[in-house]
C-alpha cells in the first residue's frame, strides 16, 4: 500500500507542479485553444490557477522528502488542490465541457485519497 500512496504522489505533482508550470509560461491563446475554460477567465485567474496548482504539487510531494517534519504539506496542499478541483468541476458544468468533468472526479479522488490516508 506504500508503494501505491507514493506513487499517486508522484502522479499528482507531475500532474500538477509540471502541467501548472507549462500553463504557467504558455501564451494565454495557446492555451485558450487547447482548454475551453481558459476564454471565461482574465488571463491573472489562469495564471493564478496555475501557480496555485504548482505550489500545491510540490506540497504533494515535499512529504515524501521531509519525513519528519510537523508541518502537513500534504493536508494544506491537498485541501487547495480539491477546492480548486471542484471549481474546476463547476466551471465545467457551466460552460457545457462535460468531457472534462470524469477526469476532474477522478483527480479529485485521487488527491482526496492521498490527503486523507495518508497525510493524516
Amino acid at each position: 500500500m506504500q508503494y501505491l500512496s507514493t506513487t499517486v504522489q508522484i502522479i499528482l505533482f507531475l500532474v500538477f507542479a509540471v502541467g501548472g508550470t507549462i500553463r504557467f509560461f504558455q501564451p494565454i491563446d495557446t492555451l485558450a485553444r487547447r482548454m475551453l475554460w481558459v476564454r471565461y477567465f482574465s488571463p491573472r485567474i489562469v495564471r493564478g490557477i496555475a501557480l496555485i496548482e504548482v505550489f500545491c504539487g510540490i506540497g504533494i510531494i515535499l512529504p515524501l522528502v521531509f519525513t519528519g517534519s510537523s508541518f502537513s504539506f500534504l493536508l494544506f496542499s491537498g485541501c487547495l488542490l480539491m477546492a480548486t478541483m471542484i471549481g474546476a468541476v463547476i466551471t465545467h458544468i457551466v460552460i457545457g465541457d462535460y468531457k472534462q468533468i470524469i477526469g476532474n472526479f477522478l483527480i479529485l479522488g485521487m488527491i482526496y485519497w492521498i490527503t486523507f490516508s495518508v497525510g493524516i
